[in-house]
């Protein structure tokens, strides 16, 4: 086995510090990678909520229109059936 002389511990140390910055480096980028991706997540997930909150708003104005022709259409046969009602009662065709 081949002694380690002190000329090769500063090599030796130095190789561990690079190795060691390198993988600090990787450590960083990869949080910052996540980090990234999380925000993109996150502001895809608010833009779809946005979307289908609007969705939602539609949905109640259609369904409240929808409710109010149903009403108004309620009320048309109602009088139609009066005015059939009126002209069977008077004996008219």
């Amino acid at each position: 086995m081949t002694a380690t002389s002190r000329d090769n511990w500063t090599f030796g140390a130095q190789i561990a510090t690079a190795v060691g910055m390198f993988l600090v480096t990787l450590g960083i980028l990869f949080i910052a990678t996540l980090t990234y991706l999380d925000r993109e997540d996150k502001e895809f997930r608010d833009e779809v909520r946005s979307e289908l909150k609007e969705m939602r708003t539609e949905f109640v104005a259609l369904r409240t229109e929808f409710s109010s022709m149903r009403s108004e259409i309620h009320d048309m046969n109602t009088r139609l059936g009066r005015v059939e009602g009126y002209l069977r009662v008077s004996g008219g065709d």
